[in-house]
């Protein structure tokens, strides 16, 4: 049975500075949050992002956005919540391999200060080892996404619009945000 660690004070300190910081950022430029009709019914941004390549907590490289659609989600490793979306993530990624699905997946942690131990130890409880993890170190991530809340969950397409944003998604939500690229 796996654990799940509460957060202390230092963690609760670290995560209110990355939501407010997150705050601030997008409060003080322009918005990049618009209403789009033709959107699932949780997307309710559209943020263009240019490309990053993110290092993962395995010293690998990733793209995003990919060039296929991409389900995020942004954790902390003391969430208790988090784990149950992070179990989605991982049972989503398992039936889009199994099916032979195109899209890509990413789990981001929001607390900078939490270490590559802290979130293999995560992708174990959720059983999503080979699920490619960051630690948003400086908050460009989650300012950029207008992230709020740990385990709100994105689906970003390959032009970098947010497609779906939703909170503690279940498989089915995140495969069906997913479309075709899930080959469902």
């Amino acid at each position: 049975m796996s654990e799940t660690r509460s957060f202390t004070p230092h963690r609760w300190a670290g995560v209110t500075a990355v939501m407010l910081a997150a705050g601030a950022l997008t409060a003080c430029g322009q918005s990049a949050t618009t209403s789009n009709p033709t959107s699932p019914p949780h997307a309710n941004a559209t943020t263009q992002a240019t490309a990053a390549t993110l290092t993962t907590v395995d010293g690998k490289t990733v793209e995003l956005p990919a060039a296929a659609p991409t389900a995020i989600l942004f954790f902390s490793y003391g969430c208790g919540e988090c784990v149950g979306g992070g179990k989605s993530l991982a049972a989503a990624r398992a039936a889009v391999e199994k099916a032979g699905g195109s899209a890509k997946f990413l789990a981001v942690d929001i607390v900078p200060t939490e270490k590559p131990a802290d979130v293999r130890h995560f992708l174990d409880q959720i059983g999503g080892t080979s699920l490619p993890a960051v630690v948003d170190t400086n908050g460009a991530l989650t300012s950029r996404y207008q992230v709020t809340a740990p385990t709100t969950a994105l689906v970003i397409d390959p032009s970098g619009q947010i497609s779906y944003r939703g909170h503690a998604p279940s498989q089915d939500q995140i495969l069906a945000a997913l479309g075709s690229s899930a080959a469902r």
